[in-house]
């Protein structure tokens, strides 16, 4: 046998040196963790691995990519139903355990039902009810109030709320509500809230066709 096979024979009998860890370099960690699918359980779970998955998932950085990366296509959680006379929103869950949202979770006891009677829009957490619009963070318990201008009262066709993804962890957004105009009734007039400024104001004056 020549030096050369030799030296070939001892290299295949070499014990291989043990590959890189992919999870062990954090950027590709990221890229994987990004990719869980948006229920409640996966980051949670993700969290519960080790300190470090638990630095990474918790990373408010991470936690805007995530969201971003999955708005196009959130899970149903469940639905709100109003009780009679309207004096609490409960929750109703519609997915499994361990993705389950307990019904306590997000329900909301309201003390007046006379002012607060209809939930309008859920987005971003948020949601908005009759009278006197009410915007509520679920997660972290904040609540928002606003008296209705006159004109809304009792006449509202629909409302939304409007938060930035990349600002969700400051309990600041736009609220939006429609109503039906008296004078001509296939149009609708907007009215723009703002929490940092605390005023209603007319939608650049302008007012939406409805089409048949």
């Amino acid at each position: 046998m020549s030096c050369e096979d030799s030296e070939t024979a001892a290299n295949l009998l070499r014990p291989l040196s043990p590959a890189a860890k992919p999870l062990e370099d954090d950027n590709l960690l990221s890229e994987i963790l990004l990719r869980l699918p948006p229920l409640p359980s996966s980051l949670p779970r993700a969290s519960a691995v080790c300190s470090r998955w638990r630095a990474l998932v918790s990373d408010p950085r991470f936690i805007r990519r995530f969201h971003l990366r999955h708005r196009g296509s959130p899970p149903l959680l469940g639905f709100f139903d109003t009780q009679p006379r309207g004096t609490c929103v409960t929750f109703v869950p519609a997915l499994q355990a361990p993705n389950c949202v307990p019904t306590e979770r997000l329900s909301l006891q309201i003390g007046n039902y006379e002012k607060l009677t209809l939930v309008l829009d859920c987005r971003h957490g948020l949601h908005v009810t009759r009278n006197q619009a009410l915007v509520w963070d679920p997660a972290t318990g904040d609540q928002h109030r606003a008296d209705l201008p006159p004109e809304f009262d009792r006449k509202i066709l629909h409302g939304a709320v409007i938060r930035a993804a990349t600002n969700i962890h400051h309990f600041q957004f736009q609220m939006v509500l429609l109503r039906r105009n008296q004078l001509q009734s296939q149009q609708v007039i907007a009215r723009v809230y703002s929490s940092e400024t605390g005023v209603w104001v007319i939608l650049s004056q302008l007012r939406f066709q409805i089409f048949p």
